[in-house]
């Protein structure tokens, strides 16, 4: 997760990384993420869609959660340092799955309101 939690709402500390929605956006935009799950629907409110990839560069997890143009992204540190991210190809370890579905959760708690106040796109 972004470690400016002491910062402003708009006020970035010296040296905090960039917030999560835009490192993501960087890393899928140079190839340097694997996709671990892409639209996926929450049983209860299929609207709300879950996606999520690792980013090789940094070995972490990030998760969005999504309802047509309100979107919620997050990161965590993959739990695994072996294999490395970019050798993960073949699907997300169980930890890594672990990790990112609490992350996911966390996510809910704190925008569920918002994801879930209009239907479908």
């Amino acid at each position: 997760m972004n470690p400016d939690n002491s910062a402003r709402p708009g006020q970035k500390l010296p040296g905090a990384l960039p917030p999560a929605a835009e490192r993501l956006e960087a890393y899928i935009a140079a190839g340097q993420v694997i996709e671990f799950e892409r639209g996926f629907p929450d049983k209860e409110f299929p609207y709300v869609i879950c996606s999520m990839w690792g980013a090789v560069p940094t070995n972490e997890l990030f998760v969005r959660l999504t309802n047509g143009d309100v979107s919620f992204i997050d990161c965590v540190r993959s739990p695994l340092e072996v294999p490395a991210m970019g050798d993960r190809v073949f699907g997300m370890d169980v930890e890594d799955a672990n990790a990112a579905g609490a992350l996911a959760d966390r996510i809910w708690e704190r925008h569920k309101h918002q994801l879930i106040r209009k239907e479908g796109p």
